[in-house]
């Protein structure tokens, strides 16, 4: 699902935000995704990956509670490099999408997802293939799944990029970003702390 956010000022590229059906309790962090093109205020993907995010992919909701100053996401490291090469698999696209779409420091994208334009919508996809015209979306549905350490190492050399952002679950993260890290490139990932 995504979500369409107006309440005046909309947050940093990069950032998330939490927020709640009900204003005491249940909130959870979403990346905050620039408007598009043409329109105001900021989305957020939602995915379906547990009881919370499954209700509000169910029943929509009319309003959503936000709270708090907008944190700063782990993709924001792109901006001490000339250019990277930013992995996504499934809806982690949300929290690089304001990345790929700011081009003030380049970048190239490979997304590992199931049925892009079947989950996310066409107009979603030509989003994101208008502004990374050499991406590579892999579509697990046609395709199956992919190394995707092998896919990133590729992009990385392909592109002269000089570091790597994955931002998939802790397994492919892990896998990818310590796998470009033996071979002496650097790549970051979220961590799971909590």
């Amino acid at each position: 699902m995504i979500l369409r956010l107006d309440h005046g000022k909309s947050p940093a590229v990069g950032t998330t935000r939490p927020i709640s059906r009900r204003p005491f309790a249940g909130w959870h962090h979403f990346a905050n995704v620039p408007a598009a093109p043409g329109t105001s205020g900021y989305r957020m993907l939602v995915s379906r990956a547990g009881d919370w995010t499954s209700a509000l992919v169910d029943e929509p909701p009319t309003h959503v509670w936000v709270r708090g100053v907008p944190t700063v996401g782990v993709a924001n490291v792109r901006k001490l490099f000339t250019k990277v090469v930013i992995v996504a698999t499934g809806s982690g696209i949300g929290p690089v999408l304001g990345h790929l779409l700011d081009t003030s420091v380049p970048s190239r994208l490979v997304w590992v997802t199931k049925n892009p334009c079947l989950t996310y919508g066409d107009a979603f996809v030509d989003e994101i293939e208008d502004a990374q015209p050499d991406a590579l979306i892999w579509d697990t549905g046609l395709l199956g799944k992919p190394d995707v350490l092998r896919l990133a190492y590729d992009a990385y050399v392909e592109s002269g990029a000089e570091a790597v952002i994955c931002v998939s679950n802790r397994t492919v993260t892990g896998e990818v970003v310590h796998g470009l890290e033996r071979c002496g490139i650097p790549a970051f990932g979220p961590i799971w702390d909590s």
